[in-house]
Formats: structure tokens, sequence, C-alpha cells
């Protein structure tokens, strides 16, 4: 997205933001992040958190607003989210992807409920803005900020500073999930010389193997598509060098730059396939202890769905069959619009009715369910 068409708000203030956000990622000051988003879109109420979804409670939860409330209705909620109507439209969203709910939810249809009369009403959560950050079957990561009835409606500008947002604030959860969260280590370099679920590597501009872990190494070693030539991180075909080139460059000479997140799926034989990520590392950060900026990659393993069992068990159609292999791929809705000519709310629909069919109620049930089906 064109930062220049964001006419509410000044370059340097979203620049300054976006450096913000990655800033969170390696030290974990999301109330400070929430705080800004907060009071440049003129939200009462900023909302973030991440969750292992098998623990009770979230490994981070921030609550910012400009009024003062009464703690048992935040208790209150916690003990109830699922019966939040804000939150179950969040369910069909994939990473990165932020939504007007207001648009696909009638919120006056829900004055007169019990949820809105007893948590709504008093937290001043009428209009709402947010986006889903993170949606692995293992960890969710939702924000959103919102306005009062009595406030004015958000605004195109205000949805076009979240979908801004929203994928860079995804990179930096995955960022402090992987380095922060998950062994709570002082260095990246230990953090990733010690994990085993995937590759991780520490690149330079030029795509110089600065550090990589045994999964990463393995990985150089035994395939054609993806090697270590020279020191150097190689992908094959060369469009795939040419990209992970740009990225790199990206990265490093322009951390913050406003851009969606690349990556790059490596597509195997028998269905396999191996996912390269990358993502900004700031080297001044405490948990950075290389004295040169840098890029971490991470490799994921995709191991394939066994289609022909998952559509028998659940008599899933071949339109719907397309729509779950698309969000395995990870696409967003509001890309299969597009490349599938119909409607956002159509795709909606369809999800809704997959859903039903496989007695589950969200994508982080869907994919932790295709998960089930992987070879």
């Amino acid at each position: 997205m064109d930062i220049t068409k964001i006419t509410n708000i000044s370059l340097p203030i979203v620049s300054e933001l976006i450096g913000q956000i990655y800033q969170a990622g390696l030290d974990g000051h999301w109330a400070d992040v929430m705080e800004k988003i907060r009071r440049i879109t003129h939200s009462n109420k900023a909302i973030f958190f991440l969750q292992k979804l098998d623990q009770p409670r979230p490994l981070a939860f921030e609550v910012i607003t400009n009024f003062d409330y009464d703690p048992i209705i935040l208790q209150q909620y916690l003990v109830s989210t699922l019966d939040d109507p804000y939150l179950q439209i969040t369910g069909h969203l994939s990473e990165g992807e932020a939504i007007y709910i207001n648009e696909h939810l009638d919120v006056m249809s829900l004055v007169e409920t019990n949820f809105y009369q007893r948590i709504l009403l008093p937290m001043k959560s009428h209009y709402a803005l947010g986006g889903c950050l993170v949606r692995d079957g293992v960890y969710e990561s939702i924000y959103s900020i919102n306005r009062g009835p009595d406030d004015p409606p958000y605004q195109k500008q205000d949805f076009d500073l979240i979908t801004l947002l929203t994928p860079h604030l995804s990179r930096a959860v995955q960022i402090y999930k992987d380095l922060t969260l998950y062994k709570r280590y002082s260095a990246i370099s230990k953090s990733i010389l010690d994990k085993s679920d995937k590759g991780l590597l520490v690149c330079d501009e030029n795509g110089r193997i600065l550090l990589a872990n045994l999964f990463a190494n393995q990985e150089l070693e035994g395939n054609e598509d993806i090697k270590d030539i020279d020191q150097h991180l190689t992908l094959a075909p060369l469009a795939y060098q040419q990209k992970l080139k740009q990225c790199l460059i990206q990265c490093v000479s322009q951390p913050h730059a406003v851009c969606e997140q690349e990556s790059i799926l490596l597509q195997r034989a028998g269905g396999e396939a191996l996912l390269v990520s990358i993502a900004p590392l700031n080297p001044n950060s405490q948990f950075v202890d290389i004295d040169q900026p840098c890029c971490l990659v991470t490799l994921t393993k995709q191991n394939a769905v066994r289609w022909s069992t998952l559509i028998k068990q659940y008599g899933l159609t071949p339109k719907e069959v397309l729509l779950v292999q698309a969000i395995n791929r990870k696409k967003k809705l509001q890309e299969l619009t597009v490349e599938m000519g119909v409607s956002y709310n159509t795709l909606a629909t369809h999800l809704k009715a997959i859903y039903k069919k496989m007695g589950i109620h969200s994508q982080a049930e869907l994919i932790v369910t295709l998960g089930l089906f992987r070879s």
C-alpha cells in the first residue's frame, strides 16, 4: 500500500510507528505500540493478545484505554471471549489480514443482547478495526481498536492505516514469538542454534550466511532448491533467487519500509513444500549479538495434505476444496476475491459452510484439522 495515500497522518509519524512495532517484536513493549495506534486513530481503546492455544492464559495481553472501567468487566470478558461477536468475525482471517468489523456485522442487532449490555457497552466497544497477527494452529494473536456508540465511525483512511500496519505487526509478533517466547534467550545466536523444529538463518543483504542452526544446515546440504554456495544462501530457480535478493536488500536497508511481507514457497516432490520467510532484525536490540544489519530467514517444512481422505471424510465440494487449499497456502480471503472471481462475503459464506461440515468454528481450528491429514 502506498503510504502517501494515508492522508490523515504524516509519513514521519507512520515510519516512526512501524519502527516502534519492530522494536516491540524484540523487547515486548506492546503497550507502547497499542497506545500510539490508539492515539493516532482517535480510538478509545486498543487490545492486543498472543496466546498459545493449549494454555489457558495469554502469553501477552494488553488493554489500553483513555477511560476508566471496572476491572471486573474485563475479567468477565476473559472468561467469555468465545461469545464475543467481534472476535467471531475474525475467525476467517489469515495472518497479516486486517478487517473493519462493522462492515461484516450489524452491531445495532446486538444492542439488546446480554453480552453487549454487560461487556461491550461499558467497555465502549461499538466500532472496531483490527487484524490477525498469528494463526498457525499453535499460537493465536489478534489486535483491535475501538470507538464507542457516541463516536464517529471509522473512515477509509483509518482502515487503510490498519491494513498497512497489520502485516508489520504480524511480522513483529512472529519475531517476538521466535526470539523471546520460544526459548527466552537473551542472544539470538543461542536461540537459533538450539531451535530444532524449523530452520533459522541470519543473513546480510548479500545473502551471506552469518549464522544457521542444524535444521537449516540439513536443508542446505540435502536439496537442490536451496543451497549454501560459497557461504551464501541460494535458491533455485533464478526467479526465486532474485526475489530473495530483493527481500534481503530491503530488510537490511529499509527494515521498516512499507511493504507486505514476502515469503517464498518451494514446492517439492510428493507434495512437500518449504516456506522461506524473511524478516528484519535490529542490530541494536539486546536480543541480537551480531554487530551489523541482518535479516532472519525462517525455513518451515509444509507436508502435503491427504486431500482425498479429507474430501471423503467431510464431503467437501470441489469449490470448497479449492478454498481450503488456498488457505493452506496462506492465501487471504481478500486476495482470493480476485483469484476466484467472487466477493469477500461469498468466500466467507463458503468458509462457514466448510466449518459446519468439519465441525469447527475458526480458521485456527481449520489449520489444526488439516495438520491431522498431513502425511
